[in-house]
């Protein structure tokens, strides 16, 4: 699915570098993510923005929150999927408080449109 994701620039409302726990070997890696209304997704490298390395769907997101005691790491928060649960820091905690903020924020704007829609 990730390969098929290509991400215009008009449609970014957030992007950085994070460090993110790799899914098989737990290895804690630096990736530039972006997040856009629909997804949130990370890349090996800063502006080439096809191919990402994982692409969340915010309607899949769960939850979005602190993760500093489940890592023992500062500044960390996670993001959790039906599939599975992303374990992400910032570089300070004002950019962890954006990132949650943003994640958050659209999550809550896909489930009122969602509601929206059936109502």
């Amino acid at each position: 699915m990730s390969s098929e994701i290509v991400i215009h620039r008009d449609d970014i409302l957030k992007e950085g570098w994070l460090i993110k726990q790799s899914k098989f070997l737990k290895e804690w890696r630096r990736r530039w993510f972006v997040l856009t209304p629909q997804y949130f997704c990370s890349f090996k490298g800063q502006g080439d923005l096809r191919g990402p390395t994982e692409a969340i769907r915010l309607r899949e997101c769960s939850t979005v929150k602190s993760a500093d005691d489940d890592t023992a790491k500062e500044n960390a928060f996670r993001v959790d999927t039906p599939e599975r649960v992303f374990y992400l820091i910032a570089d300070t905690s004002a950019e962890k408080e954006a990132w949650m903020g943003m994640i958050g924020r659209q999550m809550v704007r896909r489930t009122v449109m969602t509601e929206e829609e059936y109502d």
